[in-house]
């Protein structure tokens, strides 16, 4: 398992739909959000590479002026015990 924090900025006047495509994504969750586009989001995948492919789609949001990683945690024992 895979968990990544993200801190997304999005042009202000694009929030609510910045917000909208990213909770359509899968494993994907927005914590926080303020009135500057500034988007605290974290990421759960079962592998490395999808983690970067959501990475990716979340910085190529329409909107979205930049993403930054903040933190990962990599858990090998998670997705054998589920």
């Amino acid at each position: 398992m895979n968990i990544t924090g993200i801190v997304v900025y999005a042009s202000p006047d694009g929030i609510d739909s910045v917000r909208a495509r990213l909770e359509e994504m899968r494993g994907v969750e927005v914590h926080a959000i303020d009135a500057n586009g500034k988007m605290v989001v974290t990421v759960e995948q079962a592998e490395g590479r999808e983690s970067v492919e959501a990475f990716d789609r979340i910085a190529g949001i329409p909107g979205v002026l930049s993403a930054a990683l903040a933190y990962h945690h990599f858990d090998p024992g998670a997705d054998r015990a589920a």
